[in-house]
């Protein structure tokens, strides 16, 4: 369980733009915040807990060391997380068409199609109403289905 958690956190760190090294120090940080607070984290909410410390970690980090907080588009999709996406066998397709969401869409899709988190976590993550997230689900996918079109058009 941890070991997920710890992999959760990293390549959401990794998505953000934190270095390699700082990644894993960050998640490993934010792991070891989850556990000492675990008797106050709600049933069913952990790795948003640890993927929210893991955010809030890193933006300790950037504070200490007064860079510029960037968010870097997504690179890397893996096939297996594209269940409605893998007829489309060109991957650019896809990163173009991502690359035209803005970036809270943007953290939106990773959330849900990379992590694969429910909408309930997703919600506790953004701190916001579990039908919110379903509505801008909904809408990210239908904004996404025409970008493909498009992308397939030209």
């Amino acid at each position: 369980m941890w070991q997920d958690l710890y992999k959760a956190a990293f390549y959401y760190l990794l998505k953000l733009g934190v270095p390699q090294a700082d990644a894993e120090d960050i998640a490993q940080e934010a792991l070891l915040s989850t556990y000492l607070n675990l008797d106050g984290i709600q049933e069913g909410k952990l790795k948003a807990y640890v993927l929210t410390a893991a955010r809030n970690k890193y933006i300790d980090y950037l504070r200490k060391t007064k860079k510029d907080m960037t968010v870097s588009i997504i690179d890397v999709f893996p096939q297996s997380t594209f269940s409605e996406f893998q007829q489309i066998e060109n991957k650019e397709v896809i990163k173009k068409a991502v690359n035209k969401l803005t970036l809270n869409e943007q953290k939106l899709f990773y959330l849900k199609f990379i992590l694969e988190m429910s909408n309930e976590e997703i919600s506790s993550y953004l701190k916001t109403n579990s039908n919110t997230v379903k509505t801008m689900v909904w809408r990210l996918r239908k904004k996404l289905k025409e970008y493909l079109k498009e992308g397939e058009k030209s």
